[in-house]
């Protein structure tokens, strides 16, 4: 008899249904086919991104990253799911040969049965495990994933669903080793500059710079992390406060923090997205946990990823999409940040107005111009508006916070609020947050403009 090999994608969710559709599709293969390999392509969970993503936004809290080594991990974790899809999707374009120094990639027979969220799965968690410091909340994650798996699959796609995850995890993690990450780490002492129109350590923690040499990361895609510096016009001078237009923009943040109410007080606690904050109770400092800009905005993408029933091609491509600029807008300002080495609010207010004043929220440890929440959320708002257009959502991803939810009326609301947030907060100037914000936009529309994830 001929082999009539079943490739059709099978989406299960229904504990019911899935017995009885596995127990007919195993009768309609094994009558007609003399090979013993399943063909199936299997999808349980569409999900399942977002739940990896959950899984390694509580190993970004519990190590305390920094905002850009969070979107580090964002970036290669999602990378690895979306290749893992890729070949069984025919109109996904590969990412090799577009991101940077990405050159190759493991192959596979795309007749083999394979599980897709598994092979997903796998290739996401593996990668992030190489990344992340405390890895209990992944492996845990993982660990339960794997039973409900391993217990709904046949012996030989279960395990070729786990052998496909690890072959791209390891090609990804290969390319990511070239990145200068590792090279990095450890010289990354930064001396302040002595002339008073510079960054200083602020308080209350006078912390040392966060990741002075970040500039030297390799980008996904775009260039470097100067390319857009025409979009950024130097900042003000400081002038030791003889300047007519830096004491406007220095008297407003005074203001918005002495004159608060209690919305924009929520607003900029809010969008804080601070995973180094910390608060004193007596001598003891205590480490506040919050979720990073990536982590939040990789929330929102999921929410409305669900609310528009997206399966799970199109959530791993989203997810890489978002990941990506993320991760190159975090480079550029970053590049930005230590190219103008431009003071912070507190340290000139404190100077100049008031030397008790301290800003609402934590003064993160890097220099101020440009601000990197503004440049994050308007990046990441410019990739979710080419995606989904203007949608009205409900982001939660601060609720396990203590904040709560919001509604916007579509991304750009919300990525305005973001950028707003810094001056009601205390911690940006103006110049600040709306070129913060030019940079974000012009990172995101390069991504938009130049990536090719699909054919047309």
């Amino acid at each position: 008899m001929p082999c009539i090999a079943a490739f059709v994608f099978i989406s299960l969710s229904d504990m019911k249904t899935i017995k009885y559709t596995l127990y007919l599709i195993g009768v309609v293969v094994l009558a007609n086919c003399t090979s013993p390999e399943r063909t199936d392509k299997i999808i349980f969970n569409n999900d399942i991104l977002s739940e990896c993503n959950l899984a390694i936004q509580n190993a970004v809290v519990l190590d305390g990253v920094t905002p850009p080594v969070a979107s580090r991990r964002y970036f290669y974790s999602t990378v690895a799911a979306y290749e893992a899809l890729r070949p069984f999707q025919t109109n996904l374009v590969s990412t090799v040969g577009q991101f940077n120094g990405f050159s190759k990639m493991a192959t596979i027979d795309t007749a083999l049965g394979i599980c897709l969220d598994l092979a997903a799965l796998r290739a996401y968690t593996q990668t992030a495990l190489d990344m992340v410091y405390k890895e209990d909340s992944i492996r845990a994650f993982t660990d339960r994933k794997i039973k409900f798996y391993e217990s709904n699959l046949t012996r030989i796609v279960f395990e070729n669903s786990l052998s496909w995850g690890d072959s791209v995890s390891r090609y990804v993690l290969d390319w990511a080793n070239g990145d200068t990450f590792a090279q990095i780490r450890g010289t990354d002492l930064y001396m302040a500059k002595s002339s008073n129109e510079y960054w200083k350590p602020t308080p209350k923690e006078y912390m040392q710079a966060i990741e002075p040499q970040w500039k030297k990361i390799r980008p996904s895609f775009i260039n470097n992390g100067h390319q857009f510096f025409d979009s950024l016009p130097a900042p003000t001078p400081y002038n030791m406060g003889k300047n007519p237009k830096f004491n406007e923009f220095m008297r407003e943040i005074y203001e918005a923090v002495v004159h608060t109410d209690s919305q924009k007080l929520l607003t900029a606690r809010y969008w804080d997205d601070n995973p180094n904050s910390t608060f004193h109770y007596g001598h003891a400092t205590i480490k506040v946990l919050k979720v990073s800009p990536a982590g939040h905005w990789l929330s929102m993408f999921s929410t409305v990823a669900r609310e528009q029933k997206y399966n799970l091609f199109q959530s791993a491509e989203g997810m890489l999409r978002m990941s990506a600029a993320i991760f190159d807008g975090f480079i550029a300002v970053w590049d930005a940040k230590y190219a103008y080495e431009y003071i912070r609010p507190v340290t000139v207010i404190q100077r100049h107005i008031d030397s008790s004043w301290l800003p609402l929220i934590e003064t993160p440890a890097f220099p101020e111009y440009p601000s990197a929440h503004s440049t994050i959320s308007s990046a990441a708002a410019t990739v979710l508006t080419d995606m989904f257009g203007e949608y009205e959502f409900t982001d939660s991803a601060e609720f396990e916070f203590g904040f709560g939810a919001r509604r916007y009326r579509n991304f750009r609301e919300a990525s305005d609020e973001a950028c707003m947030s810094r001056i009601y907060g205390g911690i940006h100037f103006r110049e600040g947050m709306e070129f913060g914000k030019n940079l974000g936009n012009a990172v995101g529309n390069y991504h938009n403009k130049n990536l090719v994830t699909k054919t047309k």
